[in-house]
């Protein structure tokens, strides 16, 4: 591992039902140092955002959750460890790309809040649970999924796709596994000292930033572009007569 302390400790499952949840309850039982991982290449209910369903196929992807002690957070601005983690996760999935001529033609980018995606289609999910304890994040659990080797998704989904599908081309997960905790321990320790980078990097790399498209807003399809993100992460949208709307994950759906 290259990492300072982020998979230095790693809990690997042979399956399990949710790798948040399991290392939640672990962390009930017994103290872990920062940066544990618990690991499965079997995920049964793994959970994304607005209570969704993660689908990964066994043995073909990385799904995993990472146990952070963001203390230097205050509750209100813990959004900004979801802006580093999936950066962080982004330039895996560009590193991983690179080799094949990824970054010719091929666009990587952060869907709000914290969706990877290649071009239209979704590679990467991010879940983060986070605990607050007085004026601070006292823990967070930070879970992903990456489609890697997957070539096969449920009709249901709307648009997977994984870097095997990308590239032609098998991946190690155990290669991959190392890489991604040196890229994500890469932002969060670049969060510490400069948060602000952070944020910019994060608007440069966010999809259809500064560009107008369609949405549903409040069951009401708009014409709209994204101009920002507030400091709690609601999103920005400009809508054509110049009214500035701030969305929460329930107000909004991309189109």
């Amino acid at each position: 591992m290259k990492t300072l302390f982020i998979g230095q400790y790693c809990i690997k499952l042979d399956k399990t039902d949710s790798t948040n949840s399991y290392l939640t309850s672990l962390l009930s039982e017994k103290k872990l140092p920062e940066g544990a991982i618990a690991l499965t290449h079997d995920q049964k209910k793994g959970r994304g955002q607005r209570g969704t369903i993660w689908e990964s196929e066994a043995g073909k992807n990385l799904t995993l959750s990472i146990f952070l002690k963001p203390i230097f957070l205050m509750p209100d601005e813990q959004f900004v460890l979801s802006k580093a983690v999936a950066l962080g996760v982004s330039e895996f999935i560009v590193g991983c790309l690179s080799p094949f001529g990824g970054g010719e033609g091929v666009d990587v980018s952060i869907k709000w809040p914290n969706d990877i995606y290649i071009g239209n289609k979704k590679v990467a999910g991010i879940l983060i649970e986070n605990s607050v304890s007085g004026n601070s994040l006292s823990q967070s659990i930070v879970g992903t999924g990456i489609n890697v080797n997957q070539e096969k998704f449920s009709a249901e989904l709307p648009n997977p796709t994984s870097l095997k599908l990308i590239v032609g081309k098998e991946f190690n997960l155990e290669d991959c596994f190392e890489q991604l905790c040196f890229c994500i321990e890469k932002r969060y320790l670049q969060l510490r000292s400069h948060p602000k980078e952070i944020d910019s990097d994060y608007l440069k790399n966010l999809y259809r930033f500064e560009k107008w498209a369609d949405y549903n807003y409040k069951g009401e399809p708009i014409k709209a572009k994204i101009t920002g993100i507030t400091k709690i992460g609601k999103l920005i949208l400009e809508k054509e007569n110049r009214e500035n709307l701030e969305c929460e994950m329930k107000d909004m759906w991309f189109c």
